[in-house]
């Protein structure tokens, strides 16, 4: 990925934060003829507590055509992704002055580098669906358990489906929110974004430029 320094996370908190509060990933593979294959997946992290060791976890469809490039596999790519927005350069304070502004678009990504199994047990299946869901749910007051849905129908629905494990050997993290810009026109931004009701981006550009009482959502 290209970052340039001033956009650049070296942080592990950054790509934690990324995975666990947008964990829809993109997984990218290829085939064994050198075919590109990407799918859209949501992931569960988990680090095992006595080795330290980091892993997305998820379920794919058994009729997936990339299960056979996830097996055993030391080339897999995911890629994480906040919400984004476009930045017209109405927002800073400073066109109107100069006009020296061009338009630009705010993100952050993570990029995760890793080794993937695929593992067709019932149990580390149940236990990623209760971990996903668990996570989805926090904080709802009517949270949904997987526990509430028929055993029965749990089972059936379950057969369709195999457990993915991608051991987290090396990230990359980049978060492009104005860094580098005057102090005015970063405000500018904010307080554009937030009038566009895009708030969750005025928050992440206010947090990635050190502006004070203000908290990632």
């Amino acid at each position: 990925m290209y970052i340039p320094k001033k956009y650049l996370k070296e942080e592990w908190t950054e790509v934690e934060y990324l995975i666990k509060k947008y964990p829809l990933g993109t997984i990218v593979t290829t085939d064994d003829k050198g075919t590109i294959i990407a799918n859209h997946i949501p992931f569960f992290l988990k680090e095992d507590p006595e080795s330290g060791k980091k892993y997305l976890i998820a379920h794919i469809a058994k009729s997936n055509h990339q299960i056979p490039s996830l097996t055993d596999s030391d080339n897999v790519l995911v890629i994480f992704q906040s919400v984004n927005s476009y930045i017209t350069p109405n927002h800073y304070p400073g066109k109107q002055e100069t006009h020296k502004f061009v338009p630009t678009w705010d993100f952050a990504s993570a990029h995760v580098y890793g080794s993937s199994k695929i593992i067709d047990d019932f149990d580390f299946v149940r236990d990623q669906l209760n971990h996903i869901t668990d996570q989805q749910e926090h904080g709802k007051d009517d949270a949904w358990t997987v526990s509430e849905a028929p055993e029965g129908y749990l089972k059936v629905m379950q057969k369709a489906i195999t457990g993915l494990q991608i051991e987290i050997k090396n990230t990359e993290c980049k978060f492009k929110f104005e860094q580098g810009m005057k102090e005015r026109e970063v405000d500018g931004v904010i307080k554009g974004l937030h009038e566009e009701g895009k708030v969750e981006v005025s928050q992440l550009v206010s947090d990635a430029n050190n502006r004070s009482g203000t908290t990632k959502a």
